[in-house]
């Protein structure tokens, strides 16, 4: 069983405004931690942009979390583990970064893009909130 991303081209419209700005601009900023926060919680009217921001929340807070967990166990193994990991921990924040300005880039396009296991996420998120 795979899973593939979904891409559908029913995003922002091109006179959507959220606080000023065009929606595929603060769809794309909600990839930003704090605003992506913000919109989900102030932001009611514009589907896409609040959909971006559960699915900016879910994935970085996700993952973060996991590589938390992560540091912690290597953390309590030898010092030559932590040697070893280094270099995958930083392949993993990498790995984070080039995701999240994937998602921005587009959002910013217009397209709704779900992420293969945060699209559940933000679903649920969104509608919790």
């Amino acid at each position: 069983m795979t899973s593939q991303a979904t891409v559908t081209n029913v995003g922002a419209e091109a006179d959507d405004v959220v606080f000023g700005l065009s929606a595929t601009i603060a769809a794309a900023v909600a990839y930003l931690l704090p605003f992506g926060i913000i919109f989900l919680l102030i932001e009611d009217d514009n589907e896409f942009v609040r959909y971006n921001a559960a699915q900016s929340v879910a994935y970085t807070l996700g993952l973060y979390l996991f590589r938390f967990a992560l540091n912690f166990v290597f953390g309590m193994m030898p010092g030559f583990v932590s040697l070893l990991v280094a270099p995958f921990m930083m392949v993993f924040n990498l790995a984070i970064f080039v995701g999240l300005v994937f998602m921005a880039y587009k959002a910013f396009s217009g397209d709704l893009f779900e992420a293969p296991v945060f699209a559940d996420m933000a679903h649920s998120l969104e509608e919790s909130i």
